[in-house]
């Protein structure tokens, strides 16, 4: 048993040697960076949360009694399922990723009409949510771990405590949670690629582990950061956009910047450590295109 979040359990069966004899289904989930990005620019949404998904797929009657607990395998059956029911309004009024929903509206005066369309479909398939985790007609909510509101996307705060009062790690583990943490904030981090520098050449020495000065100096340095992330803002259709390349002696790095009202807006931020090699390929085909 697992303790979750609200503080009720979750019963988990550990099904790995079943899995490993069982073919994978081929079905994707879809990308969390795209349907974050497609939920911005809407007026006051509405966040919704399906209750017990794993209960809301019926198993084939002949095959209950021979089976002690099941979950459907897992969110790719969830994922198809909530796609399937809401075909017609995926990308339109609705956005969803296994079973967190987000009904969007251009405009506050239809979100009651697109509410309707979505209430119906759920009353159709018979699928029920969970209040605790419902909120309506919003000026801002968390969606796949994201702030989304109507000006673009924000970090969720609840994740940046938990690097900014965490101590300086002690061993592989430690520096693999850091970067892992560091990973969900990628997308608002500038230059991530420099600043983890020394963190993954800590990883590299992993037999003969050792925190260095250097690895220190990379981690308060993050810690700063941390305190004035950037607001990101979504590329608009057939948008043309500007673009800030550095290429360093560790990193790759760059960030789509939007120009609205002689403003420029971070659109994302995406950087790589790479070999020299590289480098100096990314500087040539850069020098190119600006020739």
């Amino acid at each position: 048993m697992v303790k979750k979040s609200n503080g009720k359990w979750r019963m988990f069966v550990d099904f790995t040697y079943l899995s490993k004899a069982c073919p994978m289904d081929a079905y994707h989930l879809s990308r969390n960076d795209l349907l974050v990005d497609s939920t911005t620019n809407n007026q006051l949404p509405s966040f919704m949360d399906a209750y017990s998904r794993y209960n809301r797929i019926m198993m084939n009657p002949a095959d209950k009694e021979h089976t002690s607990f099941f979950t459907d395998n897992g969110a790719l059956t969830y994922e198809r399922l909530v796609n399937m029911m809401f075909a017609k309004q995926l990308g339109r009024n609705v956005e969803a990723y296994v079973d967190g929903m987000i009904v969007k509206s251009r405009l506050a005066n239809g979100h009651c009409i697109d509410l309707q369309e979505t209430f119906d479909t759920l009353q159709k398939y018979r699928m029920k949510l969970n209040p605790e985790k419902c909120a309506f007609r919003m000026q801002s909510g968390k969606f796949l771990g994201f702030m989304i509101n109507q000006q673009g996307i924000e970090t969720n705060l609840e994740k940046v405590p938990t690097i900014l009062y965490m101590a300086s790690p002690r061993n592989v583990h430690e520096v693999q949670k850091l970067t892992g943490r560091l990973t969900a904030l990628n997308r608002f981090l500038t230059r991530s690629g420099d600043k983890c520098y020394p963190f993954f050449q800590a990883l590299k020495r992993a037999r003969n582990f050792a925190w260095s000065e250097e690895c220190e100096v990379a981690f308060e340095g993050i810690k700063e950061h941390l305190h004035t992330l950037p607001a990101l803002v979504k590329q608009m259709h057939d948008e043309t956009l500007s673009a800030y390349l550095r290429v360093s002696d560790t990193a790759v790095s760059s960030v789509p910047i939007r120009e609205e009202r002689r403003e420029q807006q971070s659109v994302y931020h995406a950087s790589k450590c790479c070999s020299q090699q590289r480098r100096t390929t990314w500087l040539l085909r850069s020098g190119a295109s600006c020739w």
